[in-house]
């Protein structure tokens, strides 16, 4: 999207600094966050890196089972089993769409 239109606004020292304190905590520029607020979204604060770790440990239990799938004797347990760790994908989606799309408000 091409943007044309440049807005200038005024903050005190305490504005500013709330700014940018919430963008970076966010992971957005300043403008983005704004952006965002414009359209209507709340911004989310980005996880800390133990978030990150839960969702890889999720990951690699998942790739877990589907390898025990494979190994798995007839056809009737292998499609049990990866339907298993297909729910645990779902899961850590969910969980990860929660907390790391921002939120549309009523504005």
């Amino acid at each position: 999207m091409k943007r044309i239109y440049k807005k200038n606004i005024w903050m005190n020292q305490r504005e500013s600094d709330e700014l940018k304190r919430k963008s970076q905590a966010a992971c957005l520029s300043e403008a983005e966050f704004i952006r965002q607020l414009v359209m209507g979204y709340t911004p989310v604060t980005m996880p800390d890196e133990k978030f990150f770790r839960t969702m890889d440990i999720v990951r690699e239990l998942a790739d877990k089972i589907d390898a025990v799938a494979m190994k798995a004797d007839n056809s009737v347990d292998m499609i049990a089993v990866m339907t298993e760790a297909k729910k645990w994908r779902m899961l850590q989606n969910a969980i990860e769409m929660e907390f790391l799309r921002p939120k549309r408000g009523d504005g």
